[in-house]
């Protein structure tokens, strides 16, 4: 049984990524909190501890891995104080370092890389442009300059194996990421449109999340960058309205953008009240088939399974 290393697997998209390739692959989380994720995934995968003065051991651990896949960094949703941003930048930019030299190391390269991204890369708003991998990137903004350096700092490994860089969009779950958030002024009937609600919520469920990324892996002739968001993006006024339905609630009472940028800061600017149309052109021209291409069964499945 071939091994994929997953660094980040504990997150919430890492998860349910050990999930689905378990039954199919020897699956090893790479983490500083041995101990703990042992105790989440309670002995159904391996669990190695991150040593980043000794990268021999975890040179021998990528050895001809079936895939490499890094999910690590903080989250970056609260408050963007400077410790926040200075934390989220770390987080990426080490772990990154890292993983390049203990790739560079391997007397046999990983099949592939599979590379945590962000369709963040590509900006600010663009208004109701069709923004595919095609698309310029964004040159303003804290997360695009970001996102640009991480996918930058694996360029060197693209001549040595295959690489693949996942742009993902919100990712929607009834217990973890952003839909939760949403959902709770609805459950107390207080849910309404966030901002202006024309800005753009480019998003994907997890399980075609998922589907997604083991795609990637198994798919030889795929490399380079990949957004992972379903085909048919919605404005968040439509996301508002249709969570309201599905949980048989009003939307009626918008969350105001100086409000948001109180409580938020520069976070509400480019996570909340900011937003790009994003297609998942690669994915589509590749032959990967979304199993919930529009909203409305995207958020019957998730309420369905679990309200």
């Amino acid at each position: 049984m071939k091994k994929v290393i997953i660094f980040g697997g504990s997150g919430f998209i890492g998860k349910h990524l050990v999930e689905e390739l378990n039954n199919d692959y020897k699956i090893i989380v790479i983490s500083r909190r041995k101990r703990s994720v042992a105790k989440q995934f309670k002995a159904k995968i391996a669990v190695e501890r991150l040593r980043t003065r000794d990268l021999t051991k975890l040179s021998e651990l990528l050895e001809d891995a079936k895939a490499v896949i890094n999910l690590a960094g903080e989250n970056v949703g609260g408050r963007w104080s400077k410790k926040k941003l200075d934390k989220i930048r770390k987080s990426r930019l080490d772990i990154d370092n890292i993983i390049v030299r203990a790739i560079r190391n391997t007397k046999k390269k990983p099949e592939v890389l599979i590379q945590g991204s962000a369709i963040g890369i590509y900006g600010l708003s663009r208004d109701n442009i069709d923004v595919t991998e095609k698309t310029a990137l964004g040159q303003r903004g804290f997360l695009s300059k970001l996102t640009i350096s991480h996918e930058n700092t694996f360029k060197q490994l693209e001549k040595l194996m295959r690489v693949v860089y996942i742009r993902t969009g919100m990712v929607l779950d009834a217990k973890e990421g952003v839909l939760p958030k949403i959902a709770t002024p609805f459950r107390w009937f207080i849910g309404g449109q966030i901002g202006s609600g024309n800005q753009w919520n480019s998003w994907i469920h997890i399980d075609d999340e998922v589907r997604a990324i083991r795609f990637l892996i198994e798919h030889k002739g795929c490399h380079g960058a990949y957004n992972l968001t379903a085909p048919n993006p919605v404005k968040q006024k439509q996301l508002a309205i249709e969570v309201g339905h599905t949980l048989k609630r009003p939307s009626y009472l918008p969350k105001p953008a100086f409000l948001l940028r109180f409580v938020f800061g520069k976070m509400a600017n480019e996570l909340l009240l900011n937003g790009l149309k994003i297609l998942p052109e690669h994915l589509i021209e590749d032959g990967f088939k979304f199993n919930f291409e529009d909203i409305n069964s995207a958020l019957s499945d998730i309420y369905g399974n679990s309200k």
